[in-house]
């Protein structure tokens, strides 16, 4: 088929005025006309297969679809893990016991050195023997600060 023929057959087949250089192609090329006509009827037979009236959905059409959709497409399995509620409630209390554990340990370590250093009286009662009860009295009243 040659080209001025390609350029304008959309607008012959659909109905609308040709030019005149198009007519006066198919006019004198057999082999050109044939094809056109080849088409013109395959238009016509592909024209009688059309629906009579604008078919439109039902309803929640759209919807259904969507929610199709959505149920058919594949789940990574990191999305499965998270999502899925028991797993989640496990999450959620691992995190809630170490948060105890922690904190306690924290509080712990705080009230051993929350109170500052130790008092002097406290050093030499315990760098002074138990047994002699003297001896303790005399490191005592000895302490200078």
């Amino acid at each position: 088929m040659h080209q001025v023929i390609l350029d304008r057959l959309e607008e012959y087949l659909s109905g609308s005025p040709s030019s005149r250089e198009f007519t006066t192609h198919l006019e004198s090329c057999e082999e050109c006309r044939a094809e056109v006509q080849e088409m013109k009827e395959l238009s016509g037979a592909l024209s009688a297969l059309r629906a009579p009236e604008e078919i439109t959905p039902s309803l929640g059409f759209y919807a259904q679809v969507a929610r199709r959709v959505e149920a058919q497409r594949p789940r990574s399995p990191w999305s499965w893990v998270w999502l899925e509620p028991a797993f989640g409630k496990r999450v959620a209390f691992a995190s809630l016991m170490s948060l105890v554990v922690l904190g306690s340990y924290l509080i712990t370590r705080e009230t051993e050195y929350s109170a500052g250093p130790p008092r002097p009286e406290a050093i030499m009662a315990q760098q002074a023997p138990a047994d002699n009860p003297d001896m303790i009295l005399a490191t005592l009243a000895s302490y200078e600060p």
